[in-house]
């Protein structure tokens, strides 16, 4: 979510939060989300039938989900992105090589972290990771790796904006430790999350630039925490994660 509106439109709050229900129940009955809003059927149906016109929501019988308008959407959205374009077969050679890893794409938007694609080799875990995700940068490798590369007055203002809320007992919640291993990711043109996102899973990531030095987004490579602690596993993927970031810069600056 964005700053506050100065005078928010109330019906637009509440169909956002309607929205928020139909995902999260992935299709409910109106006496269901109204029971869930506190708000009488009368006013959810009207809101409902008219998300149903405009194409946003679907009736199946009794119940209503939300519509793939908003893939088509996201999707034009991601396809003016010329980083995508020519990051995505990078993504998916990377994921090819790799034994059980995922291989992710991300940018910055408005202060929070966006998954602009993923890709998995034919081996990998299962990850709840999908393109159009949102997260915080400070709890993932991706997230950091941008945050290194960005001023740091923009840094404090996300950090003001969206706080550093804790994900797991290993997340990163203190300003200061977390400028200290920016430094570090700075020097090293590598970044890395050990189990601050999601127990059990690691990540490495690096950064993904223009020849201006502007920081476009990063790619990452995450895999078990156990796999991904071997040295010579680390060695691999983070040789093969900087060499998929060079080609994408290159290319990016040739277009």
């Amino acid at each position: 979510m964005g700053d506050k509106a100065n005078r928010p439109i109330k019906s637009l709050l509440t169909m956002d939060e309607m929205v928020a229900v139909l995902d999260e129940t992935g299709g409910a009955r109106v006496t269901e989300v109204a029971d869930e809003l506190d708000r009488p059927q009368s006013v959810v149906h009207d809101y409902l039938s008219t998300l149903r016109q405009l194409g946003y929501v679907v009736k199946d019988g009794p119940r209503y989900r939300l519509s793939l308008r908003f893939l088509e959407l996201g999707s034009k959205e991601r396809s003016r992105k010329p980083l995508y374009d020519i990051a995505k077969p990078e993504i998916d050679r990377l994921a090819d090589e790799s034994s059980s890893e995922l291989v992710s794409l991300v940018v910055e938007e408005d202060g929070k972290a966006v998954c602009l694609a993923a890709a998995w080799s034919s081996q990998s875990i299962q990850y709840n990771t999908f393109p159009g995700m949102h997260f915080h940068l400070h709890s993932s490798a991706t997230g950091k790796a941008m945050l290194a590369n960005l001023p740091e007055e923009r840094v404090e203002e996300i950090l003001d904006q969206h706080g550093m809320p804790e994900r797991t007992p290993n997340t990163i919640t203190d300003r200061d430790e977390l400028f200290e291993q920016l430094d570090q990711i700075r020097e090293r043109g590598l970044s890395y999350e050990r189990e601050e996102y999601k127990l059990g899973m690691m990540s490495y990531a690096a950064p993904v630039t223009d020849d201006d030095g502007q920081v476009l987004g990063a790619i990452s490579v995450s895999g078990p925490a156990h796999r991904m602690r071997e040295d010579e596993v680390e060695d691999e993927l983070t040789n093969k994660l900087l060499s998929a970031t060079n080609i994408v810069e290159l290319n990016y600056g040739a277009r």
